[in-house]
């Protein structure tokens, strides 16, 4: 009998309970419904701009691989503006600057590269761009400013960051300090690096001009 009881008042409790309670467990089922929802519109919306960048950039491809410099500008620019969190943004830019370096625009080349420094999320496509970026500023003769753009020289590119480092200073006239960015090079090289020799070389050609 005192079972039965009990077992009245337990249902007598969640019926109080469902009473007062119901309209908030059915919002929270809503609201929960309601994100699954919005995070399936969001991968779906995701993934539609990364197919949209994904066709701007074959077109940015196309254009450059004519040699249409000019028509491939505009896509870029808009992968930049309107896809900035894409790789394919950077990867464009990437590619302009490329082009322009050929086509002597060096100062729009600059701007691309500078562009990838500064927003792209890539590490290594920074690097790349950094790297590049001093290759230009060095052919303009802007050693200084070059020298500046290869600082914090880690990762991957840490040997050819020096390499190029050593390359300014010789143009510069400090053969001590293309030495020691050389000799940091090598060091810093994978025994497979494809520098090796021509480190070896650079090294060798200060030795003999020191001596001479």
């Amino acid at each position: 009998m005192a079972t039965h009881l009990d077992d009245e008042e337990e249902l007598q409790k969640f019926k109080t309970w469902w009473k007062e309670n119901w309209l908030a467990l059915l919002g929270g089922l809503v609201v929960g419904f309601g994100a699954i929802g919005a995070w399936e519109g969001y991968k779906n919306w995701h993934s539609a701009r990364a197919e949209t960048a994904s066709q701007l950039y074959v077109e940015v491809a196309k254009h450059l691989d004519a040699q249409a410099i000019d028509k491939a500008k505009p896509l870029a620019t808009q992968l930049r503006r309107e896809y900035s969190g894409t790789p394919y943004a950077s990867t464009a830019a990437l590619a302009m600057a490329r082009a322009q370096v050929e086509a002597e625009q060096f100062e729009e080349a600059l701007i691309s590269l500078s562009w990838v420094v500064n927003h792209s999320e890539d590490d290594g496509l920074v690097d790349v761009a950094r790297l590049r970026k001093a290759r230009v500023l060095f052919a303009q003769d802007k050693h200084d400013q070059a020298l500046s753009v290869l600082v914090d020289n880690v990762g991957s590119f840490a040997s050819l960051f020096s390499e190029l480092r050593g390359d300014i200073q010789l143009a510069k006239g400090d053969r001590a300090a293309a030495r020691a960015a050389y000799e940091e090079a090598l060091a810093k090289a994978g025994s497979d690096a494809r520098n090796l020799n021509l480190l070896q070389q650079k090294l060798d050609d200060l030795a003999v001009g020191a001596a001479s």
